[in-house]
């Protein structure tokens, strides 16, 4: 339900209201892992503390304990930790506009249809360099302008979805952005698509996809110097590009391309993007009319939906289970807490069966002093293995969060803004809780506390083949 919704907004409407609300500033698996950066900001109205949602012993039930004492080991580490213990709560990092980042939280029309950020426009968080040209942020664009030809590639995959971002180069300026790509892609017609940024006097001219087809006649060459609006759909095999409202490229694949990352190249004259925002493509398990896909609530937990068809989960310590298995894939939920500190979470790759024994996405809004400072690794936390950034949600209001689970990276974004990039760097182990877990496992939606109070009102899922 939630894929057909998508699929059929209106793409007039999308790429005009895009632009309209775009002037502010705002884009799997690679060989190495460069480091994370480290985000957080200001000051703002302190939410209460709460407990942890998972056991410092590994043979406890995954229920939690008391929250340790701040500034006691290093914030955001990019290699996990080989025990399962909770890292305490981060200091802040002063070097990081908070401010900007609540500015950059989506508009609620735009979250509950998929969109998220895939830029902030002050750091290179949830990017890879793929090669050694001189990427750095400048002026809330990211930017490129020498060094050999390659790619700046997103850290995670993705299968169907929709992209938009704004682009500016020169007169000499070849570029492209690769969708569903490796992180070195040998050839645009066979291992990638190639949205091609290049003169009209080349084969591939601006909104081609190189090799494929070529941009259609009535679409306006973009000027140099100014900046100019891509879109994409790549849904299944069919794949469409705009520039600037005017459709340049419709084509369907016949190589089966599923899935990949997303690149953005320099080859040849200095380039910018900003505002890069992306709209994975889902299927909805919520809202629902019953409760046939779950399994029956463990523990203390009451489940039940609503006459809308959320899932509200209250009244103790347990775990409702997704009976559908899933090993890489993008998860979105839109969740709202109904009583003062809740404590939550969205499990996933977990043991089936077993007491939310897998990887945990934390839903909690608290934090100490500043939102800089979350409490209990704050909500998009991977919780005992990455702090979220800052804290991008507020009690009593719907938040709307992403995860991506593919291979060893995990990223996750709050309210349309990233705020966790982590490798887990451990040994294999089908145990979750003692080393990196690939496997397909159940999602669990978490209640923590007696008094928690909480419902999910969207669950969308993407595969990632």
């Amino acid at each position: 339900m939630v894929r057909d919704f998508r699929r059929n907004v209106t793409l007039f409407v999308v790429d005009s209201m895009y632009f309209a609300r775009s002037l502010a500033p705002t884009l799997g698996l690679l060989i190495c892992l460069s480091g994370c950066d480290i985000n957080s900001g200001l000051n703002d109205t302190k939410a209460p503390g709460a407990t942890q949602n998972e056991p410092s012993d590994p043979s406890d039930n995954g229920l939690g304990s008391e929250t340790t004492a701040a500034d006691a080991v290093t914030v955001q580490p990019t290699v996990a930790p080989q025990a399962d213990a909770q890292p305490a709560d981060p200091p802040s990092d002063p070097n990081v506009d908070v401010t900007k980042l609540l500015a950059l939280r989506l508009d609620e029309e735009d979250l509950k249809v998929g969109w998220i950020r895939m830029f902030d426009g002050q750091s290179m968080i949830g990017w890879r360099n793929a090669g050694n040209a001189n990427w750095k942020v400048e002026d809330d664009a990211l930017v490129a302008t020498s060094g050999d030809p390659g790619l700046l590639c997103t850290s995670v995959r993705f299968s169907d979805f929709e992209l938009t971002l704004e682009f500016k180069g020169t007169d000499k300026t070849n570029s492209g952005i690769f969708l569903r790509c490796p992180s070195s892609p040998k050839d645009p017609a066979s291992d990638c698509y190639e949205l091609n940024i290049a003169p009209p006097d080349n084969p591939f001219p601006t909104g081609s996809l190189v090799g494929r087809v070529k941009v259609k006649e009535q679409v306006d060459e973009p000027e140099s110097g100014e900046w100019h609006r891509m879109h994409a759909l790549v849904d299944r095999d069919h794949i469409q590009t705009w520039v600037n409202g005017q459709q340049a490229a419709d084509y369907t694949d016949t190589a089966g391309l599923t899935a990949g990352l997303i690149g953005l190249q320099f080859r040849e004259g200095t380039i910018r993007f900003r505002n890069i925002r992306v709209r994975p493509i889902t299927y909805a398990v919520l809202p629902a009319k019953n409760l046939s896909d779950f399994n029956t609530p463990a523990g203390q937990l009451k489940a039940e939906l609503d006459e809308k068809g959320s899932l509200v989960l209250e009244g103790g310590k347990g775990h409702i289970e997704l009976l559908q298995p899933q090993a890489n894939c993008c998860i979105q939920i839109a969740v709202q807490t109904l009583a003062p500190n809740v404590n939550s979470g969205l499990f996933f790759r977990c043991i089936p069966g077993e007491d939310m024994n897998g990887y945990e996405c934390q839903i909690h809004h608290g934090f100490k002093d500043d939102r800089r400072r979350p409490l209990d690794a704050g909500i998009g936390a991977i919780f005992r293995r990455q702090p979220a950034k800052a804290v991008l949600s507020d009690e009593e209001l719907e938040a709307y969060v992403t995860v991506v689970a593919d291979g060893a990276m995990f990223s996750t974004w709050v309210n349309g803004v990233q705020v966790v990039d982590w490798q887990d760097a451990r040994q294999p182990n089908p145990n979750p809780r003692k080393g990196l877990r690939t496997e397909a496992g159940t999602i669990m939606l978490q209640g923590h506390d007696p008094t928690c109070k909480v419902r999910f009102d969207s669950l969308g899922i993407c595969p990632l083949p």
